[in-house]
């Protein structure tokens, strides 16, 4: 499962082609999503764990620009992904426009089943359902929660900085897999 050699662009740019997919079945289009950084260097890691991870991120970012701009005749701003690496860990940092998230949600987004998507389980009577379910874009509450523990359990950590308004930054902090031990009680 651990790749020695895993390049974080290939799994970045993975994710953004996945989640860009799914905005694309939900909305019809789906904002560009730039990324800068992190173009010749490797690091031990667990390609799927990234993945996930990066994925419900950008997804995420996708949901909140394409939702703001659905009205408007302006192109949506594109979402930027910096990939950082660092003497200790490397660090991916998604940027969006999408308008934020309100302070008084921020702490409720690290909750299981906690979702401002409306529930997907509710439109199952659909075409869709018919075709083996819904690709849904949100919905289910648990892609940041499950998110930060996953980069929790191998030592690195999720945070997110939101401003009310404008947008939201996510910062993605990875360990270097091999020099901390595994959280165990």
């Amino acid at each position: 499962l651990i790749c020695t050699t895993m390049s974080p662009r290939d799994v970045v740019s993975d994710a953004i082609e996945d989640a860009r997919s799914i905005c694309m079945r939900q909305y019809g289009d789906a904002p560009e999503v730039e990324v800068f950084g992190g173009e010749n260097f490797t690091f031990a890691y667990v390609p799927g764990h990234l993945h996930q991870m990066l994925f419900e991120l950008v997804k995420n970012s996708l949901r909140a620009v394409s939702d703001k701009y659905a009205e408007s005749l302006d192109n949506p701003p594109p979402i930027r992904v910096v990939i950082a690496e660092g003497a200790e860990d490397v660090t991916i940092k998604i940027s969006d426009e999408g308008g934020g998230i309100r302070r008084s949600g921020l702490a409720r987004i690290w909750t299981y089943l906690y979702t401002t998507a409306e529930s997907p389980l509710m439109d199952m009577e659909g075409d869709a359902a018919s075709a083996g379910g819904p690709v849904v874009l949100a919905g289910y509450g648990y892609g940041l929660p499950l998110s930060r523990l996953y980069a929790r359990y191998f030592g690195g950590d999720l945070q997110v900085i939101s401003m009310d308004g404008y947008g939201t930054d996510a910062y993605l902090h990875l360990n270097r897999l091999g020099n901390v031990q595994e959280p165990l009680p």
